[in-house]
């Protein structure tokens, strides 16, 4: 590709190569006009092929947001191991955090909490199911799974999860189970089938209740399993023996979460059982500042919380820490499965939805594989326990893993 580069665009580059010849990365950008640019005495490991001049601008303050943006819109494209790429250079290019606009705190502050919880939700998850179904797999498990060896599949590792899952809850036949947040079903139809439970899961995607509906009905679990669109909050009285947050209280933020607890703990009959499934940070973000690049493009609204808060946070809701499980390694492996799958199925993926939703979802995968691989965060299985009157059920204090 041949195009005419200004004077300023030459100067931005130079700067740049500089600043990748002084961190030493092994890395040769080829300009639009066929240029090479890079270290002279170190061996190439990852190229950069420069397709856009509008890229230029985001050399200027070049950061996660800038360089993901011009990513996603086809700008540039990494030839060479993108995920080893992106570990070299996360801690010397890519802060991710920005000062969030003063006009973005007006719009929340005046705006309807739900209505805004549902925006979000339907901005990522309305996406066709079939575009999530090719890089997820049959079981269409959109969390971390759980691997048992290095031989474990993608799809084993998410039965292993969702059993694991279940046997923390101690779930039993003709129980009544909620799931929050339930996706497209997988869980809610796995318990059902496997444990005998009667399960409802709640959602704020149209797009996921309709293709968890026709997947319970394929199953012949009409009358086990139901799904509603409904705010967490808007739950009412009906009462739960276990209830299961796999993956959706990432959305909820640190503002509601409290309320987010008591609503759990209200819906469970005394003696009952919550786990909470759920991605937790590592690292403290200044007080105004936000992953901007993820909240625009990826999950608006989302928040990652320290563990030890949440855990705190439920307690004075009332619960009872019965235990607490890191599966950050798991979710390394699972996202370079989805990853992979992403590659190989680009073609069929490109047939479902545009290049540009396809980056975001790539290039927020292999950041987030990097973030879990450097213990910036983590993935975390709670269980909690609402106390009855007496407070002595034995084998809730015993390990599930021995039955």
């Amino acid at each position: 590709m041949s195009s005419t580069i200004s004077g300023k665009d030459k100067f931005i580059l130079n700067k740049f190569v500089q600043i990748i010849n002084k961190e030493r990365i092994p890395l040769e950008v080829i300009d639009t006009m066929g240029n090479k640019h890079g270290m002279e005495h170190q061996q190439i490991k990852f190229k950069l092929q420069i397709k856009d001049n509008r890229f230029f601008k985001s050399l200027v303050a070049p950061d996660a947001f800038s360089l993901g943006e011009a990513f996603i819109k086809g700008y540039f494209d990494i030839y060479g191991n993108f995920i080893e790429l992106y570990d070299v250079v996360c801690n010397k290019l890519l802060n991710t955090d920005r000062r969030i606009p003063f006009l973005k705190f007006f719009k929340n502050y005046f705006s309807s909490v739900k209505k805004r919880e549902k925006d979000n939700i339907e901005y990522h998850y309305n996406v066709p199911s079939e575009f999530y179904k090719l890089f997820l797999g049959k079981t269409l498990g959109y969390t971390c799974g759980y691997y048992a060896d290095d031989k474990t599949s993608m799809d084993e590792a998410q039965y292993n999860k969702m059993d694991i899952i279940c046997k923390k809850l101690r779930l039993k036949k003709n129980e009544r189970l909620l799931d929050i947040g339930c996706g497209w079903g997988n869980f809610l139809i796995y318990a059902a089938q496997n444990y005998g439970v009667t399960a409802t899961g709640i959602t704020l995607s149209e797009e996921q209740k309709q293709y968890a509906e026709k997947w319970i009905k394929n199953k012949g679990l009409e009358n086990r399993c139901k799904i509603k669109i409904i705010n967490y909050r808007d739950l009412g009285n009906q009462l739960y023996d276990k209830i299961s947050c796999i993956g959706m209280s990432e959305h909820v933020g640190k503002k509601n979460m409290t309320d987010f607890f008591k609503v759990a703990y209200r819906s469970l009959v005394p003696d009952g059982l919550f786990l909470q499934h759920t991605i937790t940070t590592n690292e403290k973000r200044k007080k105004g500042y936000e992953n901007s690049f993820l909240d625009k493009y990826m999950f608006p609204g989302g928040e990652l919380l320290f563990n030890h808060n949440l855990i705190r946070q439920a307690f004075d809701s009332g619960f009872e820490l019965m235990s607490c499980e890191n599966f950050r390694v798991h979710y390394v492996k699972t996202l370079k499965d989805w990853i992979d799958n992403m590659e190989l199925k680009k073609d069929e993926i490109l047939e479902t939805v545009s290049e540009f939703v396809y980056r975001i979802y790539y290039i927020f995968f292999i950041g987030s594989l990097v973030s879990f691989k450097n213990q910036q965060i983590s993935l975390f299985q709670n269980l909690f326990y609402k106390k009855s009157a007496n407070n002595n059920k034995i084998d809730y204090f015993s390990t599930p893993y021995l039955s």
